[in-house]
């Protein structure tokens, strides 16, 4: 409909003699301007997403932060925009897409200038809150946007090159962030910002229509309240456990509040006729299901990036620097299989695409789960590349099911709860894994203790063995206790190294529970 519809006009104007204007809706290019105008306001998001934690240690040095405040930085950033991720739909349809897209793109800009300025760690981590109420909403929009420009036998496609543009930013933006604090200023990241959002919000203004004054609608105020007092404490939870400890009145007291709070913010939003968060959306079964696999699906990515940037610098030994360049062509090869995925989400069975990539994941995952102290960064490499590979392939499909799922109406509001899944699931999957590691990693060397209890004599060999390097390298001072303490050096990393692998293990079981979800996921006969 929406191409003959295209086809019916362009033809009447060139019967009249007439072109339309460069960026009209009546263009068949408009769609593309508008894939391009919305990129770049998402890349210059992205790049500060790429180049914040590059920035770290000069920040700590310049602000007089010690690593657990600096964290602030990060933690704000990251709350902050998860938290406005379930409002989206709700404020779309009060100021209309254009306007939000273009306040949200503003505030990012003001709050970047802002951080480029600050003065101490607290006006940082302010600004950086200023930072995520813009950003936060900026993906949703685009996505949601895009559905509504592209007809439905290219919305894959588009969805695949939103992607894949996406890919860039996070890519090259250490790299970049790296040059900026060595040879210039922390600030500067902050500062690069300002000439891409300001190109960006020309961009936007320019191509995207303006759109009739929508209907007002009633605000939330006390779903807004307890939406709020549920996330905040959860993701600070989440985030802090690690830290102060999961079994600490701090924490729990945190998951008191959340809990509490997520009660009664789901018994308000499911009693009022206009709520800030519609939650009957989860009664429909495909939105549901596609839901469950992102949430699950970006459990289990953050939770391997965590992993294997561990593994890398911990176990092999790497820096911090030669780490990042080993996960770059998992970057790109993501942003590269976007566009792969979409173009045949266009042509193909999308089920069939999904349940593909979930397989090639859950296969990728059960093969880190055997890596070993000697496994090669050739190899390592070579499964993250998978892995990427067919997270890449899983996205374009599935933003399909997730988006077909819904009544027209309903696209943006979905489109914010994915963003709220993504945000959810990034916090989850470093904190449980985290866990998890610890966990085992404490009950494999309290194993490898008790071993040591039965067979004493592989102990000593060991430890002869380590008395025999030493000697040979010159280490003659307190030989016995250096060969020993090696030893057990030896056997920690042996015990980490288990840890890792049962929790890839255990991603990789997500992984095909989320295969199972597939047989809920359907495309209507007629897409809209």
């Amino acid at each position: 409909m929406a191409q003959e519809s295209e086809r019916s006009q362009n033809v009447q104007e060139e019967g009249n003699g007439k072109k339309p204007p460069l960026f009209s809706p009546e263009r068949p290019s408009y769609k593309w301007w508008v894939t391009l105008a919305l990129l770049m306001g998402i890349f210059a998001q992205g790049l500060n997403f790429g180049t914040i934690n590059v920035a770290l240690p000069s920040m700590m040095t310049s602000l007089r932060a010690d690593l657990e405040t600096i964290q602030w930085i990060v933690t704000a950033f990251m709350i902050t925009r998860t938290v406005v991720m379930p409002a989206v739909g709700w404020v779309a349809a009060v100021a209309g897409p254009r306007t939000f897209y273009l306040a949200g793109l503003l505030i990012f800009i003001i709050g970047s200038l802002l951080c480029g300025l600050s003065w101490s760690l607290h006006s940082l981590v302010l600004f950086r809150v200023i930072q995520a109420l813009g950003a936060g909403p900026l993906f949703p929009l685009s996505m949601a946007m895009l559905y509504e420009v592209f007809p439905a036998n290219q919305r894959g496609f588009a969805m695949g090159i939103f992607m894949a543009g996406i890919s860039i930013a996070p890519a090259v933006g250490p790299s970049i962030g790296g040059y900026l604090i060595e040879y210039l200023d922390w600030r500067m990241i902050f500062y690069l910002n300002l000439p891409m959002g300001i190109i960006a919000l020309a961009a936007v203004a320019l191509v995207l229509p303006k759109t009739k004054r929508p209907q007002y609608v009633s605000l939330d105020k006390i779903g807004l309240l307890t939406m709020v007092a549920c996330l905040v404490p959860l993701l600070l939870a989440l985030i802090q456990g690690r830290h102060e400890g999961w079994d600490s009145g701090y924490i729990q007291t945190l998951f008191a509040i959340a809990a509490v709070s997520g009660i009664a913010f789901v018994v308000t939003e499911l009693r009022l006729k206009e709520p800030l968060v519609d939650l009957t959306l989860f009664k429909n079964v495909p939105f549901s299901a596609a839901s469950g696999i992102f949430l699950i699906g970006t459990m289990g990515e953050f939770a391997s990036s965590f992993l294997i940037a561990l593994f890398l610098q911990r176990v092999l030994v790497l820096t911090p620097f030669h780490a990042g360049q080993m996960l770059l062509p998992g970057a790109l090869t993501w942003g590269f299989s976007n566009l792969i995925s979409g173009r045949l989400a266009d042509k193909v069975n999308n089920r069939v695409l999904v349940g593909i990539a979930l397989l090639l994941i859950a296969v990728s995952f059960y093969r880190f789960s055997n890596i070993d102290m000697w496994s090669t960064t050739t190899y390592i490499l070579s499964l993250f590349v998978v892995q990427s590979f067919a997270r890449g392939m899983l996205q374009s499909p599935l933003i399909n099911f997730l988006m077909a799922a819904l009544p027209r109406e309903k696209v943006m509001m979905g489109s914010g709860l994915r963003g709220l899944m993504n945000g959810l699931g990034s916090t989850f999957g470093i904190s449980m894994a985290a866990v998890f590691v610890e966990k085992q990693q404490t009950v494999h060397a309290l194993a490898f203790s008790e071993e040591q209890s039965l067979y004493p004599v592989g102990m000593s060999e060991a430890v002869a063995a380590a008395r025999e390097s030493l000697h040979a390298a010159g280490e003659w001072d307190l030989l016995p206790t250096k060969a020993m303490v090696a030893v057990r050096r030896v056997m920690l990393d042996e015990a980490a190294v288990l840890a890792y692998r049962d929790c890839y293990l255990l991603i990789a079981l997500s992984s095909l529970f989320s295969l199972a979800l597939t047989v809920f996921l359907r495309l209507p006969r007629h897409r809209r």
